[in-house]
């Protein structure tokens, strides 16, 4: 999950005991991969795929169990670069439903991301975002970025966050997952300089 998607981390107040994970998902309207579902043993771990797929876009919902993990605490939620503007409308309703079932708070890991990159330009961390471990900055900066279930707010874009902007301007877009087949269709549909100055900012 990297430049070509948006990632948000959704943690749960009270976590979600295991079996009842598959259950909770699909009350929001998500429907559960189970060709890509991969059990929990004591062993190995175990991992969760859920999608709201529909002419709006395509929400993507992975959630992971450690090995002795017995509760769900957080799961990650995305879309592709190059979905349409209305899958911000359906992730965020999917948010809302989903937090009338269960109390959630949302993270917009784009926001902290913005923000260490901002820092590593002014020279305050390295390439891996490394140097303000236990500080009070750090400390701030996570707390910024978590965000209210409120597309609205999220579509004024404050932070300036050229990602954010890049969906909320694609009027037609490409209901997809993102990953590797985000790559291969910008790729293929040669939309690579559309994203270059972006990317080359962002690395």
């Amino acid at each position: 999950m990297g430049l070509e998607s948006y990632l948000f981390n959704i943690e749960f107040k009270d976590p979600v005991l295991e079996q009842d994970i598959i259950g909770l998902f699909e009350r929001t309207g998500m429907k559960h991969l189970d060709d890509k579902f991969n059990k929990r043993t004591a062993e190995n771990y175990g991992a969760y795929y859920f999608e709201l797929r529909t002419e709006n876009g395509l929400t993507e919902a992975h959630c992971i169990l450690g090995p002795t993990a017995s509760v769900l605490e957080d799961f990650s939620l995305r879309f592709s670069i190059v979905s349409p503007s209305t899958v911000i409308d359906q992730t965020f309703d999917l948010l809302r439903k989903l937090n009338d079932i269960r109390s959630i708070k949302v993270q917009d890991t784009e926001i902290k991301n913005h923000r260490y990159r901002q820092l590593r330009i002014a020279g305050k961390v390295d390439n891996w975002f490394r140097g303000l471990e236990g500080t009070d900055e750090e400390a701030e900066i996570e707390q910024s970025s978590y965000i209210e279930i409120d597309a609205e707010k999220f579509l004024q874009n404050q932070p300036g966050i050229m990602k954010r902007q890049i969906i909320a301007n694609n009027d037609k877009g490409e209901v997809i997952e993102g990953g590797d087949k985000t790559i291969r269709f910008i790729e293929k549909k040669g939309l690579f300089h559309r994203f270059l100055g972006w990317i080359k900012n962002e690395l």
